[in-house]
């Protein structure tokens, strides 16, 4: 794999409700827009992942603008010790309002919630440390989901509901299993891709993740220099980088990939080095812990189906 595949991955598995979905992939065309490369390049380059095992399966997310969630945010906390993390990770793959989890080296770990406000997302996070006697948590700036005006219908949850751990699901199998024609469910899909109702997000095998390191530089910056911080390191680290957060004050989040773990430290005494930066620490991802299945995410799609039901019986 070489930089474009990684930074192809990263649109489709990081950043994927950013793009609306064709063919039941994040959007090549628009991947191949930010990124300066044509559709077919995205393809190709796709198609190999897949082939190789580096993307694992793709997952269907529902807007969560529809649940009147329409808030992400991530919140890294630190475990009061290694030992003590394996259980709080178990206990919160049945939670509810978690998007997903990130397991970092060490004592660390990301949590994506969703909420309806920033308030509600703070609590949630409170909730989360008090209950697991964590102290250390940072709650980052929120991610909206895009808008949508679809109100979905009783046979658009049923494909969702049949998309949501296999995206790629053959046109036949869901037809049948519905009762339903082939062009129907091919137009239903279409139409909930278009309107943004659903995303597709591209798992990484994190057991086998081909030789390829995601890490985060956590900075301290001068907030009067932080623009100026923020090119000088993308110019330093060029296409590795594949994401960052700004918010405001000083705190600075800048995301990369290396192949081996010296390029990830020499990168943080990059940082280091430069005067506008004050402190720093380097976090590195490990892998993702899936909510148990049925999430509650999924026990809402149900719930949207019997209430269709209910509404024709009565």
């Amino acid at each position: 794999m070489d930089t474009l595949d990684v930074l192809i991955f990263c649109e489709m598995s990081f950043k994927y409700f950013d793009y609306a979905g064709t063919r039941r992939h994040p959007s090549p065309k628009e991947i191949g827009a930010k990124l300066g490369v044509d559709e077919r390049t995205v393809r190709a380059r796709t198609s190999r992942m897949e082939r190789e095992g580096f993307i694992q399966y793709y997952q269907t997310i529902p807007n969560l603008q529809l649940f009147n969630r329409p808030l992400t945010c991530l919140c890294n906390f630190q475990s009061p010790s290694l030992q003590v993390k394996p259980n709080i990770l178990a206990s919160l793959r049945n939670a509810d309002s978690i998007v997903d989890i990130a397991d970092f080296f060490g004592e660390s770990f990301g949590v994506t919630l969703s909420a309806s406000s920033e308030t509600e997302a703070q609590a949630r996070a409170e909730k989360m440390a008090q209950d697991s006697k964590i102290t250390n948590f940072q709650l980052l700036p929120a991610r909206h989901f895009p808008l949508t005006e679809k109100s979905p219908s009783k046979l658009d949850w049923q494909i969702v509901k049949t998309l949501r751990y296999d995206a790629q699901r053959p046109t036949g199998s869901i037809a049948k299993e519905l009762g339903i024609t082939y062009r129907m469910v091919e137009h239903s899909i279409r139409k909930l891709f278009e309107s943004r109702t659903i995303s597709v997000r591209a798992i990484i095998n994190a057991r086998d993740p081909a030789g390829l390191l995601f890490y985060s530089l956590n900075l301290a910056v001068d907030k009067e220099r932080k623009d100026e911080t923020v090119q000088a390191l993308k110019s330093a680290y060029h296409k590795r980088v594949w994401w960052t957060i700004n918010p405001s004050g000083p705190v600075l989040i800048i995301f990369l990939f290396a192949t081996s773990i010296g390029r990830a430290e020499d990168d943080l005494f990059e940082a280091l080095s430069k005067k506008e930066i004050q402190s720093g620490s380097i976090t590195i991802f490990k892998g993702w812990v899936e909510p148990a299945r049925p999430s509650w995410i999924d026990r809402l799609i149900e719930e949207r189906i019997r209430g269709h039901e209910n509404q024709i019986s009565s």
